[in-house]
């Protein structure tokens, strides 16, 4: 290999291809030199169709290369992406370690089963279950291989950065009390941080309803009065919607944008009265706002398949955008 290198010592993208193939002869990795000298492969940093960056509909990993494609040791990356070379000690990944275990460019991206759902995911469910039965969402998300944890479900508890520390992606249920501006904002800076969450309502057309307007304010979003029953058809292409063609709405409300947060919102899902889905990204951390509870109870899990679609793709768009990137399922 040294010998290699100093008869291409003239040439530097020669220096980069021989020493990429002299790898490849010893079972690591087949790259090649770019234009600018950097180094790719089938899965590489600026190689395939995706680039450096994430791609395909609204940013989601994607394309069969660039950062996130399919297979390809990133070289260098650095076993933690910070740089350096990165050796691996696994073929896929397995273990929730904080590490690049597999060298693909993804940090702790274990999927088992295949899901698209992350199984080194923190989920925190905040409130009660709704009226109906719904024991089968809560089992279906730790069937999935997350960590699964329902709190709040008593007015007496502490909602607070602590809190929200423990969880990547949070649920918001059916919530037991008013919550403050104070709070509202330790959750706005959890998501700008990298966290992500979705809330559901229209468990009793009554004030508890709204309760969560207060955490959503900081996000410019926030439930309209007015119940609403009909299908979701109307989808806005977007990773979330992926999918999707129709979705129960019983007994829901309108989302309202009312600006001023400083993130981006787009409306996903709408209804003949108006919008009833929004997606935000604030910072480094994204949520999904539905107007109705329906989408977690067992009656629509057991007779609309979509139903499943809509949590793999909230909970895969809403992960840590650092770690924890699985593909989710066509």
């Amino acid at each position: 290999m040294i010998d290699m290198l100093v008869d291409a010592v003239d040439h530097r993208g020669m220096i980069k291809r021989i020493f990429c193939m002299g790898l490849f002869v010893g079972g690591l990795v087949h790259c090649s030199a770019g234009e600018n000298g950097v180094t790719t492969g089938p899965g590489g940093q600026g190689s395939g169709a995706g680039g450096s960056s994430s791609s395909g509909s609204g940013g989601m990993n994607a394309g069969g290369g660039g950062m996130g494609g399919e297979g390809g040791v990133l070289f260098p990356s650095g076993s933690g992406g910070g740089g350096g070379s990165c050796t691996p000690t696994s073929a896929v990944e397995t273990v929730c370690d904080g590490k690049d275990d597999d060298c693909n460019g993804r940090v702790d991206d274990v999927d088992l089963g295949k899901d698209g759902i992350c199984d080194c995911l923190r989920l925190g469910i905040v409130g009660s279950p709704g009226s109906n039965p719904s024991s089968n969402f809560q089992a279906w998300l730790t069937a999935r291989g997350t960590s699964v944890e329902r709190t709040h479900q008593t007015p007496a508890e502490v909602f607070d950065a602590a809190l929200l520390d423990k969880y990547d992606v949070i649920i918001f249920d059916r919530l037991a009390r008013p919550y403050t501006a104070e709070e509202a904002n330790a959750l706005a800076a959890w998501v700008q941080m990298r966290g992500g969450f979705v809330s559901m309502t229209g468990y009793t057309d009554a004030d508890p309803d709204f309760y969560v307007n207060t955490l959503l304010a900081p996000f410019g979003l926030a439930y309209q009065p007015g119940l609403y029953s009909q299908p979701v058809t109307m989808f806005a292409a977007h990773p979330v919607t992926a999918g999707l063609s129709s979705v129960t709405f019983l007994g829901g409300y309108l989302v309202k944008d009312l600006g001023g947060s400083g993130g981006t919102s787009v409306a996903i899902g709408s209804i003949a009265a108006g919008p009833v889905a929004f997606a935000h990204e604030q910072g480094k951390g994204r949520a999904v706002v539905w107007g109705d509870e329906w989408i977690e109870y067992d009656s629509e899990w057991q007779s609309l398949p979509e139903i499943e679609q809509l949590w793999v793709n909230m909970i895969a768009w809403l992960g840590p955008q650092d770690s924890c990137q699985v593909t989710v399922p066509k």
